[in-house]
């Protein structure tokens, strides 16, 4: 019978020795050692035993065969884990979780066209950092935006939110389903609030300039810029992921909720 074991010595100076489960057998190099690498310390060998238990052959067991078996042993672990989580949250619910990740964290929400030949995307999370960047999304459209802030744990916060029901024994906590549109909504407004901002601070500046005539003009020329500017933004594949799934949840968690009562 063929089991795995573990050299515990060489046979430099004597028989080596070899674990084998949880027993120790003396082996000989002569006759046993199956490998044309020499014995070594800790090397892992396939050994063939005999009723007895005496070792009748030793081989080592190749380190690409340990790797491959190494990452089986993971990708099962991985997958028995996974299949837990699963049965435990339903795979349309962590479905939805990872998709609404992918639209925030990986696809772009909406796209700039800097020129004929260049179009930035920007991604609903590089979004918040600009949304989070003290001068406003206008000046932070240069490459000033930062981090996410509190807009970064929240969002993380919404991509776990549809998890509330399955820990909080409420009909009340299938409401957390509805964060992830609430919140979009919310940074839909912001953007907009900011924008406007950034819009009426152009226009003061520009009416400043050369008299109540030339102040009148630069400013519907900073108008007119800026409109310009807004309609070389697009919407993104993002933005249509994340709504799509955003609703599908606030739609899971008010059915939940309502039927609860």
């Amino acid at each position: 019978m063929k089991q795995r074991g573990k050299i515990l010595r060489d046979t430099s100076a004597g028989p080596g020795l070899v674990m084998i489960g949880s027993r120790q057998h003396p082996f000989d190099l002569e006759g046993v050692w199956q490998s044309s690498q020499a014995p070594a310390v800790n090397m892992t060998v396939e050994a063939l035993l005999d009723d007895t238990g005496r070792v009748i052959t030793l081989s080592v067991v190749a380190e690409s065969q340990l790797a491959r078996e190494a990452a089986d042993e993971a990708m099962a672990a991985v997958k028995q884990k996974g299949n837990a989580l699963v049965a435990r949250f339903g795979p349309r619910t962590l479905g939805a979780m990872a998709l609404l990740a992918i639209g925030w964290f990986m696809l772009n929400v909406v796209s700039v066209q800097v020129s004929a030949d260049y179009r930035v995307g920007i991604s609903f999370w590089k979004l918040l950092g600009l949304i989070n960047s003290p001068g406003g999304v206008i000046n932070a459209m240069g490459g000033n935006g930062g981090s996410a802030g509190i807009y970064g744990v929240v969002a993380v916060l919404a991509i776990v939110a549809p998890l509330a029901p399955y820990f909080v024994k409420d009909r009340r906590a299938h409401l957390a389903n509805l964060l992830p549109l609430v919140f979009m909504a919310a940074i839909g407004i912001a953007i907009y609030l900011n924008i406007s901002d950034g819009l009426s601070q152009a226009k003061t500046a520009a009416s400043y300039f050369g008299g109540r005539d030339a102040g009148r003009m630069a400013s519907d020329f900073a108008s007119q810029m800026v409109r310009e500017a807004l309609k070389a933004i697009s919407l993104g594949l993002g933005a249509y992921l994340s709504l799509i799934v955003s609703v599908y949840l606030a739609g899971t968690g008010l059915r939940g909720f309502l039927a609860g009562r």
